[in-house]
């Protein structure tokens, strides 16, 4: 919380029991502070590596050898706030979903060119994948559970690749998709709308 650079301790502190807190390492605020640079940085980014640095100091401090893994002391055992840690997740992943307006995005901040992640929606789950296969930028999304109402997909556009349209294929067939490139982001409207069903998969190339 803070440091006392002039000397340890004060001994007045001791009649004002907030003074205690600021001793100590609150794993929520290390893991915003994490999250943020994660969020703020670029793939390969030093930023990047030092925001998930954070995130590993924290679990090592709680590592299974030394303590309970599943118990990240804050003010008392099993604290929620520690839960803070999935906002590194979706930071890692550039997760961004808008449930209403059936958008989904992801701009993956850890090996963009070969990402593999799952992901939380309205009414189901699954994963979303992303390659580079000669110098060909594709991506997929998969249900694994309930159904995802998507209009559009958004994800960044990757170094070294470019595209003109895009591709988008779903049970083998393809579909209706509308391609623009928005500030480095390859965005994939579909305008008939879609509702990806437990099972389905939705492949998108960037050709």
């Amino acid at each position: 919380m803070c440091s006392w650079p002039k000397g340890g301790k004060n001994p007045a502190f001791k009649n004002h029991w907030q003074y205690g807190y600021f001793n100590e390492c609150m794993n929520c605020f290390e893991y915003q502070v994490a999250a943020h640079m994660v969020y703020e940085g670029e793939p390969g980014n030093s930023l990047v590596e030092k925001g998930l640095a954070i995130a590993k100091a924290v679990h090592e401090r709680y590592g299974a050898e030394k303590r309970n893994p599943y118990n990240e002391i804050e003010c008392g055992d099993h604290y929620a706030r520690s839960m803070a840690s999935y906002g590194v997740f979706l930071a890692a992943c550039g997760f961004e979903y808008h449930g209403p307006r059936g958008r989904i995005g992801f701009a993956p901040r850890v090996s963009p060119d070969n990402f593999k992640a799952p992901f939380t929606a309205a009414e189901g789950w699954g994963s979303f994948a992303q390659k580079v296969v000669d110098g060909q930028q594709s991506a997929s999304i998969e249900m694994r559970y309930g159904k995802l109402a998507l209009q559009e997909l958004a994800v960044d556009h990757i170094e070294g690749t470019a595209a003109g349209r895009a591709i988008a294929i779903v049970d083998g067939k393809e579909i209706s998709a509308e391609f623009q490139i928005q500030e480095g982001r390859y965005v994939v409207r579909l305008p008939h709308g879609l509702d990806l069903k437990e099972g389905q998969k939705m492949e998108v190339r960037y050709v």
